[in-house]
């Protein structure tokens, strides 16, 4: 796309929205050419609903900067594709003199977006709109783990399909797929190393289409800890930070992170950023599973942590889960051995976070998963740790995760659904889509 046009005074260019104040929406950088300028404009209007959830045309018109017949225009093209659509103030609403107040308002359910979560022995699927609304839930436990990934691509592929019928249902259209892996993924959506299932290296979306997913669907892969990071960010009240770190013990044995910028997923160039949990804090320690020394995982991760409190044992037998409650309980009688171990793992996640600072300088560490719980001990050596950075430089909030165990389904079906925000005109209008006119409720141009 091409840069945005030289300004005079802080005026946009011609046709070139902007967006500032409390309604502001991510700027970019605006394109020259027209047909994708308009896109563009579109895009910031739909960012701006999705934020807001009703705005009038006036409050567009006043953050955007643009005048009211281009305004008119944009929310016209929007409701042919059946994303907006009008809403007169009810019965209860303030309306002052003359006509009653319009504003303009998502279509809660034209875009569908599929977030789909493999474990070890199980697939758990979440059908989310694009106003954030759960439609539909499903999941699948396997007592053995899986076998081929081909088995997992058909499960995948008949999700997609279901879900397909069930967009259709709503009169809407899936969008998108995004499955979640507790392992790096590459910027080419391909499965770098999945430890938990054996797979090797993996072509995971190219396994689902074969497997009849249609093309219109657009798939992709994330690692469930950068998912579960997206969640988390948009789940802080306002304002947020624009940038975040984010670190969570899940299912597995090690840390899993993201870091969140602007909004969104921070993967890096080649798509394996954000492992927090690989950051080194002692090069002579202990080995990970990633074939590195001294990971912070090696020493906060939850089987890490188990092992200190000397309850390997008990999450053998019981679990993992069970062990981590466990030791939660421990804490919360003051068992020393407990409290120890809580506290010196603040100590150590607390200079991972710390080298982490020094690269992407966030606003707010989130602590997800088990981590959570375990905030009032983590908290003081985190702290401790950032203070020689963060007291001189820019303070640093930490924040207990919101979402807990649905994290990376929710932030899985927000990123899928992403590309709507951008560019609205992937979405059909509805007359091409059905060859007739625009459903009922849908918006007109104003006279």
């Amino acid at each position: 796309m091409g840069s945005v046009p030289e300004t005079r005074g802080g005026v946009p260019p011609r046709g070139v929205a902007r967006a500032s104040g409390p309604l502001a929406s991510l700027p970019g950088d605006a394109p020259a050419d027209p047909s994708t300028l308009r896109s563009h404009n579109l895009g910031i209007v739909m960012r701006m609903l999705r934020d807001h959830h009703t705005l009038t045309r006036k409050d567009i018109e006043r953050a955007t900067g643009m005048v009211p017949a281009s305004v008119t225009n944009l929310v016209a093209d929007l409701a042919d594709r059946g994303l907006v659509r009008d809403q007169r103030a009810g019965a209860g609403e303030p309306r002052g003199r003359g006509r009653p107040r319009i504003t303009v308002e998502q279509v809660p359910d034209r875009c569908l977006g599929l977030a789909v979560r493999i474990e070890r022995e199980r697939l758990t699927a979440e059908l989310h709109s694009s106003a954030g609304l759960l439609l539909d839930s499903a999941s699948r436990t396997v007592s053995h783990g899986w076998g081929q990934p081909g088995d997992v691509a058909d499960e995948i592929a008949a999700l997609i399909a279901r879900a397909v019928l069930l967009a259709a249902e709503h009169e809407g259209v899936l969008i998108s797929c995004t499955v979640t892996v507790p392992g790096p993924v590459g910027s080419d959506a391909r499965i770098a190393d999945t430890l938990e299932f054996g797979w090797g290296h993996l072509d995971l979306v190219g396994l689902v289409r074969a497997a009849g997913a249609p093309e219109a669907v657009r798939i992709e892969v994330v690692n469930d800890s950068s998912a579960a990071a997206l969640a988390e960010h948009w789940a802080l009240p306002r304002p947020r930070p624009g940038v975040m770190l984010y670190v969570e013990t899940g299912a597995g044995p090690l840390l899993g992170g993201g870091i969140i910028a602007d909004g969104r997923i921070l993967s890096g160039g080649r798509g394996y950023g954000g492992e927090i949990g690989h950051i080194t804090v002692d090069w002579r320690g202990r080995s990970c599973a990633c074939g590195a020394i001294g990971c912070v995982s090696t020493y906060v991760g939850p089987d890490a942590l188990l092992a200190s409190a000397r309850l390997t044992e008990l999450a053998h037998t019981a679990g993992r889960a069970t062990a981590l409650d466990e030791l939660r309980a421990r804490l919360d009688r003051g068992e020393k051995r407990a409290v120890d171990v809580a506290l010196r793992a603040g100590d150590i996640l607390g200079a991972a976070l710390r080298s982490a600072y020094d690269v992407v300088n966030p606003g707010t560490v989130v602590l997800g998963g088990y981590l959570a719980s375990l905030r009032r001990w983590l908290e003081p050596g985190i702290h401790m740790q950032l203070a020689p950075r963060s007291e001189r430089l820019a303070p640093v909030v930490i924040e207990s995760g919101r979402l807990g165990r649905r994290a990376g389904l929710v932030g899985a079906a927000r990123h899928g659904l992403q590309p709507l925000f951008d560019d609205p005109t992937i979405v059909p209008s509805l007359r091409m889509e059905a060859g007739t006119a625009p459903r009922a409720g849908a918006v007109g141009n104003r006279g």
